[in-house]
C-alpha cells in the first residue's frame, strides 16, 4: 500500500487530499485518511475543526468498508465542487493502442472527456512513485487563489486529472502518451495546469519501451511552467526533433508536504508537429528496399552471392509487411548508436543488408530468403559477416520448399563480425537459405546486419570444374576451417603413434605456427581429396618459399624401429621424415613415407615440409612398428635438460665463445668454473632448447669472488647486457655459495647464463663457480625428483 496525500485551504478551512494504492482488505479504495493537526494549530483554527478528518475521497466501491468517508466526500464537494469520476481511473483507449504508433499528432489531443491515448506510467520508484487521478467539476464554485495559474472557473461537468501527496518524501507522477515513431522537426505541446504548495510540472521525453522497468529519459525540453505564471496561462513546450520512438511524459513532482500537502492539475492537452507514422529504425542507414530479382533459373551456385545488394542479389523478404522487412543500408551513420558499440569496432565497408524491428513491429518478422536452389551435388557453403545489437538472437537456416528446416545455425555474438561459414551437405531436392531474427530485447529493439554474403557449391546442373593442386593460403584456411591446436604444453601420449583424426597429438610439436588443424574437405572443387583421408588433419599452410617442421618429443631409444607417416601434398610442396641425421622424401602427391631408426641414445624425429610457392602439406596419421622406448613426459624432459650439478660435467649445457673477450667455462669437480682476469671479460653457459609444462622457478647455486663482477641471465648469447636480468653482483661482499632464482615463463625455450667482469683493472680477477641448477614450481615445491 502506498499513500499519496495533498492538502489545500478553501475559505481558511483545511481540506486534506489523500491519495493511496488499494488496501488489501477492500476492493478498490484509492485514498486514505490524513489529519493535518499542526497546520490547523498554526492557523488558529477552532477546536471543532480539529475533529474533521480530511481525506479527499474514496470511490463508491469501498464505501461499505469505510462508511465515514461519505462525510468527507460531501465536505470536498461542498468547498471545491469536485468529485472523482470513473472510480478515479483515467479513461484510456484499449491497451493495444499503446502498443502501436500513433498515425497523427491529433491523436494525443485530450480534454479527458472521452478515452485518450494517455495513461499513468508504470511505477519505477524513480521518476514515477505516484499516480494521476480522474476528477470532474461538480458545480460552479471557483478554485481558490492558492491554486495557480490555470483558469479558476472550471465549467461544471468538465474533467481533469490530479496528482498530489502529503508526505515528507517528494513524490512524482508521470502521465505517459501512446508511442510516437519519431518526430520530424520541432513540435509544440500545450496543456492547462494548476499548481499548489510548491508542486511542479515538467515534460519529459521517454524511450518508447521501458528498460528493466525503469522509465528512460531521452531529453527534458526547456520550459517554464510554474506557479508564478500569468493567470489562465497554458504550459507551452517546444520539443526538438527526435530520431527514435518515444513517448511524451507530463510529470508532476515535488509533491511533498506532510502538513497540508501539494497537488498538480492538468487538462486540455494539445500536440502539434510532424511525426513518423512507423518506426524509423527500418529506414536507418539511408536505406532502400531490396530490389526485386530476376527469378530465372540459377546458372551456378555463386549466383546466390550478394556482395552488392543494390546491383545483383537473388535474396528477398519472405514476409509482405513493409514495417518489418530487410532493407539495403548505404551508410553507417549512427552505426555506433544503433548497435550500442564502441567506435573502434568493425562495420561494413560497402552496402549491406539489415533488419530492424521493435516491440511494435508486426509479426512475423521478415526473413531474408534466397532464391530456391534446385539441388546440389556437393557441399554448399554460405559465408557472411554479421553484426547484432546486444540482446538480439538470430539464426541461418536451410529450408525445403515448404519452409521446413533442414538445418539451422545460431549466430553467436562472440563470433561477430566473422566472417563465418555454414556448410550444407549435398541435397537432391530443392532448398533455400533464410536469415532472420528470432528474438530480441523487448525493452529496446532488434537489429541484425550482414554483408559480404557469398555462396559456394555446385548445382546438380553445373559441370564439375577441373581440380587444381596449387591453392592460396586463404583458400586453404577456408576449405579446411583451420585453427590452432591445444599447444605443446598439454599432457600427451608417450608414444610416437598419432591419429590426427582423433587427437591434436601434442607429442608432435610445431614452433613456428605454420602447422594448424582442420577438417579434410569433402567434395572439394579445388583440392584433390583421396577417399582414404577423412576427418581431422594437421596442415602445413605455407606461403611462398617456406620450411617448417613437426618435431617429436625426445625419444629415449629404439631397436629396429620404423615410423610411417600418411601424408598428402600440393604440387609445389615437398615432405620428408628425418631422424638420426637421415631423411626420406615423400615423392608422391599422397601416400606413406617411412624411415627406420635404431639408437640407444635419445633422439628426435621430424616431419619436414618445404615449398617453392604457396602450398599445403597434410598429415593424417603417424604409426610405428618395432621397439621404441616410451617418451618422457614434458616435466621429465625439461628436468633432464635443465637440472644439473655441474660436477665434471655441463649436462645438456654448452659453453660458447661468441666474440672477442669471451673465454670458455671449465668443467671441474667443484662445478662449472671460470676466472676472468683481464684476458677475458665474459663467459657463457647456454641452455638446451626446452619446453616447459608450466611456469617454473629456475634456482641457481653459485659463487663469485670479486666486487664488480656480475651474473646475468639473458635470452641468448648476443643479447645486450641491459636487456638481461641481473642475478648477482656487482656489489659482491663475500665469495660464499648463494642461491639466486629466476621465474621461467611457459613460453621460454632457452636462456644463456652470462658471467661478466670488465672491472678487473680496478678490483682484480674474479672467479665464478656454478654449483647447480634446479627447477621448482611457482608454489616453491620440488619439480624434479
Amino acid at each position: 500500500m502506498r499513500t499519496r496525500p495533498a492538502s489545500i485551504y478553501i475559505n481558511r478551512n483545511p481540506v486534506c487530499l489523500s491519495f493511496a494504492r488499494p488496501y488489501s482488505s477492500c476492493r478498490l479504495p484509492l485514498f486514505s485518511t490524513n489529519i493535518s493537526l499542526f497546520t490547523l494549530i498554526l492557523k488558529m483554527i477552532s477546536f471543532w475543526k480539529l475533529l474533521i478528518l480530511l481525506p479527499l475521497f474514496l470511490p463508491s466501491g469501498i464505501e461499505a468498508c469505510h462508511a465515514q468517508f461519505q462525510k468527507e466526500l460531501r465536505y470536498l464537494d461542498l468547498y471545491l465542487g469536485i468529485k472523482p469520476d470513473n472510480n478515479g481511473d483515467i479513461p484510456v483507449e484499449e491497451a493495444v493502442e499503446f502498443a502501436t504508433y500513433i498515425e497523427s499528432p491529433d491523436e494525443l489531443n485530450c480534454d479527458f472527456e472521452t478515452e485518450c491515448l494517455w495513461r499513468n506510467a508504470p511505477t519505477d520508484n524513480l521518476l514515477d512513485t505516484s499516480d494521476w487521478w480522474y476528477f470532474k467539476k461538480n458545480d460552479e464554485k471557483t478554485f481558490p487563489v492558492q491554486i495557480q495559474p490555470g483558469n479558476p472557473k472550471i465549467p461544471k461537468g468538465e474533467h481533469f486529472i490530479i496528482a498530489g501527496n502529503t508526505t515528507k518524501t517528494a513524490n512524482g507522477a508521470v502521465l505517459s502518451s501512446a508511442p510516437v515513431a519519431c518526430q520530424k522537426g520541432f513540435a509544440n505541446l500545450t496543456f492547462s495546469f494548476w499548481l499548489y504548495n510548491n508542486a511542479q510540472v515538467e515534460v519529459v521525453i521517454l524511450r518508447a519501451m521501458n528498460r528493466r522497468r525503469h522509465l528512460q529519459v531521452l531529453m527534458r525540453p526547456k520550459m517554464k511552467c510554474d506557479f508564478l505564471g500569468a493567470a489562465n496561462e497554458e504550459c507551452r513546450v517546444e520539443i526538438p526533433p527526435i530520431k527514435e520512438p518515444f513517448r511524451i511524459g507530463i510529470r508532476a513532482f515535488d509533491l511533498k508536504d506532510n502538513t497540508v500537502g501539494s497537488l498538480a492539475i492538468i487538462d486540455h492537452i494539445r500536440y502539434h508537429g510532424k511525426i513518423c507514422q512507423q518506426s524509423p529504425f527500418p529506414s536507418s542507414f539511408s536505406s532502400l528496399r531490396i530490389p526485386p530479382y530476376d527469378n530465372s533459373p540459377l546458372a551456378r551456385m555463386s549466383d546466390l552471392s550478394c556482395e552488392r545488394p543494390l546491383r545483383s542479389c537473388r535474396w528477398g523478404n519472405a514476409a509482405k509487411s513493409q514495417l518489418s522487412e530487410w532493407r539495403v543500408g548505404r551508410s553507417i551513420d549512427r552505426w555506433v548508436d544503433m548497435f550500442e558499440i564502441t567506435a573502434n569496432q568493425s562495420h561494413p565497408n560497402s552496402s549491406f543488408l539489415f533488419l530492424a524491428v521493435d516491440s511494435f513491429s508486426p509479426r512475423p518478422y521478415s526473413s531474408l530468403t534466397s532464391q530456391v536452389i534446385p539441388c546440389s551435388q556437393r557441399t554448399t557453403s554460405l559465408s557472411l559477416k554479421y553484426w547484432m545489437k546486444t540482446g538480439t538472437q538470430a539464426e541461418i537456416c536451410a529450408v525445403d520448399e515448404d519452409g521446413i528446416a533442414l538445418s539451422c545455425a545460431y549466430l553467436e555474438p562472440n563470433d561477430s563480425p566473422g566472417p563465418i561459414t555454414i556448410d550444407l551437405d549435398s541435397y537432391s531436392q530443392p532448398f533455400k537459405f533464410t536469415v532472420g531474427i528470432i528474438a530480441f530485447d523487448e525493452n529496446s529493439f532488434g537489429l541484425l546486419a550482414i554483408s559480404e554474403l557469398r555462396v559456394a557449391g555446385l548445382l546438380c546442373s553445373e559441370p564439375a570444374p577441373p581440380i587444381v593442386t596449387t591453392i592460396s593460403p586463404p583458400i586453404i584456411q577456408h576449405i579446411f576451417g583451420l585453427q590452432p591446436g591445444n599447444g605443446r604444453y598439454v599432457p600427451y601420449d608417450l608414444s610416437l603413434n598419432c591419429d590426427f583424426t582423433k587427437d591434436y597429438c601434442s607429442q608432435w610439436v610445431n614452433y613456428d605456427g605454420i602447422v594448424k588443424y582442420g577438417v579434410m574437405p569433402r567434395d572439394s572443387d579445388v583440392f584433390p581429396v583421396p577417399k582414404e583421408i577423412k576427418g581431422n588433419v594437421a596442415v602445413f599452410m605455407m606461403q611462398n618459399a617456406t620450411v617448417s617442421e613437426l618435431r617429436s618429443r625426445m625419444v629415449p631409444c629404439s631397436i629396429n624401429g620404423r615410423i610411417d607417416v600418411e601424408y598428402m601434398r600440393s604440387e609445389d610442396a615437398q615432405v620428408r621424415i628425418c631422424a638420426l641425421e637421415q631423411c626420406v622424401d615423400g615423392n608422391q602427391t599422397n601416400g606413406i613415407v617411412s624411415i627406420g631408426v635404431s639408437s640407444t641414445t635419445p633422439f628426435y624425429v621430424t616431419i619436414e615440409a618445404s615449398s617453392r610457392d604457396d602450398a599445403v602439406v597434410i598429415i593424417s596419421k603417424v604409426s610405428t612398428s618395432g621397439e621404441f622406448c616410451p617418451l618422457k613426459t614434458a616435466e621429465q624432459t625439461v628436468c633432464d635438460q635443465l637440472v644439473c650439478d655441474f660436477k665434471d660435467t655441463f649436462c645438456s649445457y654448452e659453453t660458447i665463445v661468441e666474440k672477442p673477450g669471451d673465454v670458455p667455462v671449465l668443467k671441474t669437480g667443484n662445478g662449472a668454473s671460470v676466472t676472468l682476469n683481464g684476458g677475458g671479460i665474459r663467459a657463457v653457459l647456454v641452455s638446451p632448447t626446452f619446453d616447459l609444462a608450466y611456469p617454473s622457478i629456475l634456482t641457481i647455486t653459485l659463487s663469485q669472488s670479486t666486487f664488480g663482477s656480475r651474473v646475468l641471465l639473458c635470452p641468448d648469447v648476443t643479447s645486450d647486457p641491459t636487456l638481461c636480468h641481473e642475478l648477482s653482483g656487482p656489489r659482491v661482499l663475500d665469495s660464499s655459495d648463494k642461491q639466486v632464482m629466476f621465474p621461467l615463463d611457459i613460453g621460454a625455450r632457452s636462456f644463456s647464463l652470462v658471467l661478466l667482469h670488465d672491472k678487473s683493472i680496478e678490483f682484480g680477477p674474479a672467479t665464478f663457480n656454478i654449483k647447480s641448477m634446479h627447477l621448482r614450481t611457482v608454489n616453491d615445491e620440488e619439480m624434479c625428483f
